[in-house]
């Protein structure tokens, strides 16, 4: 099977939360997700034809390169590709154009196959077609750990609810990611997002109490804003400090 490109179009919300470019961007991080799973059912592998055979799809990685964030209520262009495998992984390509083609984000992201009933990881073969082609991958990434984050100061508190809770019966990860933009610091929330990379740890269940930590630097050691600002964040289990997941930006 040739792993073909798959199109989509997309209106950011013209009324989108805060109306911040983090509320758009993430806006967009949601509909490449939605992207990406009706792209694996239409190859048979979605994530209702694996829970027939008790499996299920979990994203691990994602590594996002961000060239501008468009308004509200502007049209979006979704791409997305398998490009290979790598480890565990099914690695899926995602580039994002506006309504004149000028492309405003390039991501790659990482997925594995999880076990229903084990909760653990599973081999992509006899699961996943073999592809004979792959197309270009979007950002060159063998996802290499993510620092842990140190933190000083108090943590964002979020509770799971029910809204939060997708077909897997865990947190979706686009909610871990809404909520380490809602805790980003606030001397970067200004700032222009150029990055990010997340790594999905662990699950959180209805009810959970997450922590997210968070701690801001300049790049090359220099004063926030200066020349370019990283943040790290985490999140973890607030019973048990298990951690779910960790983010860098680049802003």
């Amino acid at each position: 099977m040739e792993a073909k490109v798959y199109n989509e179009t997309f209106v950011l919300p013209a009324d989108a939360g805060d109306n911040s470019q983090l509320e758009r961007l993430w806006e967009l991080l949601d509909a490449m997700q939605e992207a990406a799973g009706r792209h694996a059912a239409t190859l048979g592998v979605g994530v209702r034809d694996l829970h027939a055979k008790g499996l299920t799809w979990v994203l691990a990685r994602m590594h996002v390169r961000i060239t501008n964030v468009p308004a509200a209520g502007q049209t979006v262009h979704i791409a997305t590709w398998p490009s290979g495998r790598h480890r565990l992984f099914a690695v899926r390509e995602f580039r994002l154009a506006d309504e004149a083609g000028n492309e405003i984000l390039r991501a790659t992201s990482a997925w594995a196959l999880m076990n229903m009933g084990s909760r653990r990881p599973s081999r992509l073969d006899p699961h996943l077609p073999v592809f004979s082609r792959h197309p270009e991958r979007m950002v060159a990434d063998d996802f290499p750990p993510l620092p842990p984050v140190e933190q000083t100061g108090s943590p964002a508190r979020f509770r799971a609810a029910a809204a939060d809770i997708d077909i897997n019966d865990h947190v979706n990860n686009t909610v871990y990611l809404d909520w380490a933009l809602r805790a980003v610091p606030a001397g970067a929330r200004g700032l222009k997002p150029l990055g990010l990379e997340v790594a999905f740890l662990g699950e959180a269940r209805l009810g959970d109490e997450v922590l997210c930590r968070s701690e801001i630097a300049g790049m090359d050691g220099g004063t926030a804003g200066a020349t370019g600002t990283t943040v790290r964040q985490g999140l973890l289990d607030a019973a048990s400090g298990r951690e779910l997941t960790r983010l860098r930006w680049r802003f």
